[in-house]
């Protein structure tokens, strides 16, 4: 016996709210520009809907420090704006503050941010994970391993990206001495191989709370294996204050929730941002102050040989040219502008 049922579209009432002003960005001891990005927030039902409406682009927007030196940042597209003094640069020690006026009168402003400073990476561990599951190739656990300055409270945060070398089955495939037909991906002298960008986007955040003047060895990155060849890795050590560390750690809480009822409620994260004329009005997101310590590495992994890879690239290649088939890729045997003088990790 076959049922049939009906099901009928109900457009359930969304909860009208006024929006938030939303901000990113902030100040580092890297040289400028520094980006600010500012929107308000939106519907819950659909981001994207009106997503274009919600970047602010008529603010005025300007970071000060605090021996009274101020940089304007104007606007450049898509509510980001960006400082225009490039000698304004974030100096260790001193503390930022960032001012945005809007059109409807209100003026926002963060709370005196510090750059704190952070100790170098001393050294990079590599660990190969061989185990190759259903979801995932083989992969280059990558860890930075910092000295923690002992007798004072240190807030890190890392941020990595690499070039990974990647295969696809190519166009126009056509084996030597064969018909196109009997092209066997693994003959082909066509596939197209590049440097797909890959990022490292969640939150990874530490506190020497329980290991003040300890060596930290921190996982910051995680380079998938799909071929072989050089990996072009660049990670970030940053300091956070404690207030910015704070943010991340509960960012964090509501990520890692299950839904289970035993979850608290979700709410929305309050930064740093508040009203000048009332202190109530609170924005969203933060205005964050770092110093930072950057480590570029050139992983070479002489063990990893073709037919050790063949399975992996058959399942994970795609159609098409690399250089298309991946966002942002960098050509075959193309080596990341500023890594001339990168470390290379040869393993073997």
């Amino acid at each position: 016996m076959i049922s049939a049922s009906c099901v009928r579209n109900i457009d359930l009432p969304i909860r009208t709210v006024t929006p938030i002003l939303v901000v990113e960005g902030g100040i580092t001891d890297e040289a400028p520009p520094y980006t600010i990005n500012l929107s308000y927030s939106g519907k819950f039902k659909n981001v994207y809907e009106d997503s274009a409406a919600r970047f602010v682009t008529d603010a005025r927007v300007s970071i000060k420090d605090d021996v009274g030196d101020t940089v304007s940042c104007q606007w450049i597209g898509l509510g980001t704006y960006q400082t225009s003094d490039s000698n304004f640069k974030g100096i260790i020690g001193r503390s930022y503050t960032l001012t945005v006026r809007l059109s409807n009168g209100k003026t926002y402003i963060s709370t005196p941010e510090k750059i704190q400073p952070v100790p170098p990476i001393d050294s990079i561990s590599i660990f190969y994970d061989n185990s190759i599951g259903d979801v995932r190739p083989t992969q280059f656990i990558i860890s930075a391993n910092t000295s923690d300055p002992p007798g004072v409270k240190n807030y890190y945060r890392w941020q990595a990206y690499g070039y990974i070398p990647r295969k696809s089955i190519g166009d126009g495939c056509e084996p030597l001495g064969a018909p196109p037909a009997a092209c066997h991906p693994y003959l082909c002298l066509c596939h197209a191989l590049c440097e797909q960008l890959l990022r490292e986007d969640g939150i990874n955040v530490f506190s020497d709370q329980y290991s003040n003047g300890r060596n930290i060895r921190q996982p910051v990155f995680y380079s998938p294996v799909y071929w072989h060849g050089k990996h072009f890795i660049e990670v970030r050590q940053e300091s956070l204050n404690p207030d910015i560390y704070q943010y991340w750690v509960k960012y964090q809480e509501q990520q890692n929730r299950t839904g289970s009822i035993l979850d608290p409620l979700p709410s929305s994260l309050i930064g740093n941002i508040h009203n000048a004329a009332d202190s109530t009005d609170l924005g969203l997101g933060l205005f964050s102050a770092s110093a930072v310590y950057t480590k570029r590495f050139i992983i070479l992994p002489f063990f990893l040989q073709d037919y050790l890879l063949l399975g992996v690239a058959t399942t994970w290649m795609l159609p098409g040219d690399c250089s298309f088939a991946f966002p942002d890729a960098l050509p075959d045997n193309t080596e990341p502008p500023g890594w001339e003088t990168a470390q290379l990790i040869e393993l073997h």
